[in-house]
């Protein structure tokens, strides 16, 4: 009598857990959905089973990885032409064999990070956002393979096209700044301020009138200017793998 009670108790108790569990991960489920875009969701998805497949924490190269596969950014490397059965094995090779201990805190960091970005945009967070994120991290060094390379990549994500540094017919032309959710705006004011050379208070005021409406002029200038200015901004945008829309325009 007393075994059957046992496992009685025992059945029920593994019923309370059971139902337990189902709801904790309803609960996760629901939360995702209302943070994370459904492209988001699905990388996460395949970043945790490309990990937990092979018994590793889910690190940032699962998450690279599973972004690579997503449908939009698929699309964008195939617009850059991008050598995917080289990218694919170099991230395979990557997981197989990473280099030193995979460490479960740098994926956390990451989303978390991504996370904050889309929030303080008020919108779900998406593979353009993780991907943003993900090249500040050397494992990213995986994604530069030429005609390709990670900072390419998120502008095509961004923005598409890379605008033009120049207008051969035109002899004088307008700079223009385009605003983006991952460019930090200390970066613009530095740039004004280097590049264009406009005092503080000017780059300040440009940046917000970006920020504001999406775009703004910064000056005219000779063809010839504008195009050394743009490619130099680039480079400094470039060294902090920033997004930065730059170009130029027909008076």
């Amino acid at each position: 009598m007393l075994l059957v009670s046992s496992f009685a108790a025992s059945g029920v108790l593994w019923t309370w857990q059971n139902r337990v569990r189902i709801r904790e991960e309803r609960s996760r489920k629901k939360q995702l959905e209302t943070m994370l875009d459904d492209g988001m969701q699905v990388a996460l998805a395949l970043a945790k089973h490309e990990a937990a497949s092979r018994n590793q924490p889910m690190a940032a190269i699962h998450v690279l990885s599973a972004i690579t596969l997503d449908e939009t950014v698929t699309a964008a490397l195939e617009t850059l032409c991008a050598d995917r059965a080289g990218l694919e094995a170099a991230l395979d090779a990557a997981i197989e064999t990473p280099e030193g201990e995979l460490d479960p805190r740098d994926g956390t960091r990451l989303l978390g990070t991504a996370l904050g970005i889309a929030h303080s945009h008020q919108r779900k967070m998406t593979c353009t956002d993780a991907l943003a994120i993900l090249l500040r991290s050397p494992i990213a060094t995986i994604l530069n393979r030429p005609p390709v390379s990670g900072d390419a990549l998120l502008f095509q994500l961004v923005h598409g096209a890379v605008p033009p540094a120049t207008l051969p017919r035109e002899s004088h032309v307008h700079v223009v700044l385009r605003n983006d959710d991952y460019t930090a705006m200390q970066l613009v004011v530095h740039v004004l301020e280097t590049t264009f050379g406009l005092p503080t208070a000017k780059s300040t005021e440009l940046m917000r009138a970006v920020h504001a409406g999406g775009r703004a002029v910064i000056g005219r200038y000779s063809v010839e200017d504008a195009q050394e200015k743009v490619l130099a901004a680039r480079e400094l945008a470039k060294a902090t793998h920033s997004p930065l829309w730059i170009g130029v325009e027909v008076c």
